[in-house]
């Protein structure tokens, strides 16, 4: 089976692509950590965004791959004793729902994802998924939908370190006439930041519960984990993962889902500068604060200052930071870049995860020095 990363990136340039047909200049997509060989090399790309978005999976470079990483199928098979395996859900929005790159002179998230596919369920949308499927070598394992009476809405709460995680899920009978029977099986479970989890994941919390969902009403199931389920279970660039059955038992409808979830550090940081604005080359004094709000006493801390334009990183060892307690440290710095600086501080230690925050910096000339 294919790996889905609960995040990924990749690259664009701007460039003619005369060795194409005509309308294929512009954007082209490059990944400069390819996942997979193409053609015996380890490389992908350069791709015309277009074609992405057209299902035009006969142009070179990759496209095929790259139609596959923001239009996959995520699919839930069931697997007997004996090895046979059964289709049981199929997930067709869960992959490349939302493709981002950070906004020309700001740090907003512009969206990119309509310029490399149809919106979902669209009649264009079907077009390409129809023309892209004449290509595939594998057509018997082309899932048609069926019907169904169930609905499930997971809603996404953030997460924030050191409090209750509550996960909402949403059970909605659309039948018309009868009620219906739902075993739900859930389980939330630590993971890399890249979403894969195996089996020395921590669990942190594991549900099984029945319900009864009227026709045409709803119903909530809520998991709620406490800190003391996750908070010394999760490191660096941790994210939770939920997986999620529910079955039907009048219909044997079976829905199967997995989210990812990541926990908000909160602010922890305070970040103050002596200046609003500081002059090129010159020394400025920043005061950074880390208050631990969790119950865990966090050894190994230190925190990490960096930014572009800003001159001389700095790691300042700060020892162990008791629950509930604040620590603070002074930092002289200098900038060598004109203009708005963002000065990045990320508190590390060795208990739980990272937290980041930052703050903008106006860098002004200096004024030049006479000499008698």
């Amino acid at each position: 089976s294919s790996g889905i990363n609960a995040e990924y990136g990749w690259n664009e340039a701007w460039f003619r692509r005369p060795d194409l047909p005509k309308g294929y200049d512009g954007w082209q997509a490059v990944d400069a950590t390819p996942q997979e060989a193409s053609e015996s090399v380890m490389r992908c790309g350069p791709c015309p965004v277009k074609a992405i978005k057209e299902g035009d999976l006969y142009l070179p470079y990759d496209v095929g791959f790259l139609f596959s990483e923001v239009n996959g199928d995520r699919i839930w098979w069931k697997v007997e004793k004996d090895g046979d395996m059964a289709v049981e859900y199929v997930d067709k929005s869960c992959i490349g729902k939302h493709i981002s790159t950070k906004a020309v002179g700001s740090d907003e998230r512009e969206d990119l994802t309509s310029c490399y596919k149809y919106e979902e369920g669209s009649e264009k949308e079907r077009e390409v998924q129809e023309k892209v499927s004449h290509f595939s070598s594998r057509k018997e394992w082309v899932v048609k939908p069926t019907s169904r009476d169930l609905e499930v809405e997971i809603e996404r709460e953030t997460a924030l370190m050191g409090s209750d995680i509550t996960i909402p899920i949403k059970l909605t009978n659309t039948s018309e006439s009868s009620t219906r029977t739902v075993s739900i099986s859930a389980q939330v479970r630590c993971s890399a930041y890249t979403g894969r989890t195996d089996n020395n994941s921590p669990i942190l919390k594991t549900v099984h519960s029945v319900h009864e969902v009227s026709e045409g009403e709803s119903d909530t199931v809520t998991i709620t984990i406490s800190p003391d389920d996750y908070v010394k279970k999760i490191k660096a660039g941790s994210v939770l993962n939920l997986f999620l059955k529910a079955h039907v038992q009048e219909t044997k409808q079976v829905f199967a889902t997995k989210e990812s979830f990541t926990v908000k550090k909160g602010s922890g940081i305070t970040i103050v500068c002596s200046q609003k604005t500081v002059k090129q080359y010159e020394d400025f004094e920043v005061s950074v604060s880390y208050t631990n709000g969790t119950d865990t006493r966090l050894t190994r801390c230190h925190f990490y200052m960096e930014g572009p334009g800003i001159r001389r990183s700095k790691k300042l060892y700060c020892g162990t930071v008791q629950p509930h307690k604040t620590i603070d440290r002074k930092i002289t710095l200098s900038a060598h870049r004109l203009g708005e600086r963002t000065l990045l501080v990320k508190f590390c230690n060795s208990k739980i995860a990272h937290a980041t925050d930052r703050i903008k910096i106006v860098v002004e000339q200096a004024e030049p020095t006479e000499i008698e």
